[in-house]
Order: C-alpha cells, then structure tokens, then sequence
C-alpha cells in the first residue's frame, strides 16, 4: 500500500479539478479486461462505500487495484496493488489521477486475468492506460473544497434540516442518512455556503430542537 502527504508548499486552498459524475472504461489486454471505475470520494468513507458497489457490479474479478486523492489541509494520497506485483499497479493508477491534477476522486481498476501473463511493464502498461482511458472519457469540472456536516436530530427536525439544505445546496446527491429511533448523517458543504449554513444550523438549534451537529474537515 502506498500513502503520501504533499509538502506545506503545495498545500491546497481554493478550487481544484475534479470529475463531474461516475465513470467507468474497459479495455482488453492480452485476453485481460481491464475495467477503471472513477467515482468521486471526498474522504475514506465514501471511498469505502463505493469500493462495494464497484466489487458487487464486477463480481468474481481476479483484482480490484485502487488508488484515491482527497482534498484537505494537505493531498491525501493512498493506492493499493490488491495482490498484483508490487508497483504494477496501484502507483499507475494514482501516478494518472495525479497526471490530470485530480482531487476528491477515487479510481479502481477491475481487472479479470484471461490467462496470458503480461510481465511488471505490461501491467504498468495496462493499469495505468486504462485510468487515463476512463479520465478522458469524465467531464471535469473546477469544485471548491468542501467541509463535512455531521448531525443527529428527530424525524420532525430531519425534516426542517432538509428543507434547508435544499434551499442553500444545489446538490444533494451526497447526503448519507441513517434513519433508526434517531436521524444520523453527513453531508458534504462547499466552504462558499457554510456561513449560510451555519446561521440556519444554529436558527434550528436555537429553540431548544434535538439537532447536534459539528463540522469537521473529514
């Protein structure tokens, strides 16, 4: 597994490129499907969610190699080779998300081995060709950086919360709601609308209302 954090020097404040919606590209190798999956990820929870989703629709692959990149303070960097020799293929696949200066953003390359060995240059070759065949065919767009909404309220304040973030958030796709004798959740905000929130957040909480939120970076 490969992790790294970038210098203070490029450290990261305003926008940054990142892809609109999910992708996914296939190519074949020597008999081998390759299969890259970009979905956007804003920290390792989404990540892990996604990672399931991505394993459930290619079911039974040989390898499931990954690498993601996460806005914060500093880039958080992570790849994996998922059982491919070492370096062939995780560092390929972060190695093309850093090449198109990508953030918030995961890849996995699904790869289905079709029994003819394509030696460390072929797999480098193939891991890396793949993720940057699936990076072309993504629209890229400039986000903002963004901070993470955590809150624990009552169905009847749940549903005065989401009456407000839909008024102040143009996108909401990413809300993760869990509903039990409680409403849980976490919603990622653009820095650019987090005053606004807050003031709404904080009119809620001001009549004595079960709504605990914090704010934190991941």
């Amino acid at each position: 597994m490969i992790s790294s954090q970038m210098p203070d020097s490029q450290k990261h404040t305003a926008g940054y490129l990142t892809i609109a919606s999910s992708v996914d590209a296939e190519i074949t190798v020597q008999r081998s499907r390759f299969i890259a999956s970009l979905r956007r990820a804003d920290c390792r929870d989404d990540f892990d969610a996604a990672m399931k989703d991505i394993i459930a629709a290619y079911p039974k692959a040989t390898h499931y190699c990954w690498a993601y990149r996460f806005h914060a303070h500093t880039v958080l960097e992570h790849a994996s080779d998922a059982g491919e020799p070492a370096g062939t293929a995780g560092r390929p696949i972060l190695g093309s998300l850093k090449k198109f200066s990508l953030l918030n953003i995961m890849a996995v390359v699904t790869r289905y081995y079709g029994g003819i060995k394509l030696g460390v240059k072929g797999l480098i070759a193939a891991y890396g060709e793949t993720t940057i065949y699936a990076i072309e065919k993504a629209s890229i767009i400039m986000d903002e950086p963004r901070l993470i909404l955590y809150f624990k309220c009552k169905y009847d304040i749940y549903n005065i919360l989401l009456s407000r973030l839909e008024r102040i958030l143009p996108d909401m796709s990413s809300l993760d709601a869990e509903f039990s004798d409680v409403v849980t959740g976490r919603l990622p905000v653009p820095i650019s609308a987090m005053s606004t929130l807050k003031a709404e957040l904080d009119a809620i909480s001001a009549g004595g209302s079960a709504l605990n939120y914090e704010i934190r970076e991941k």
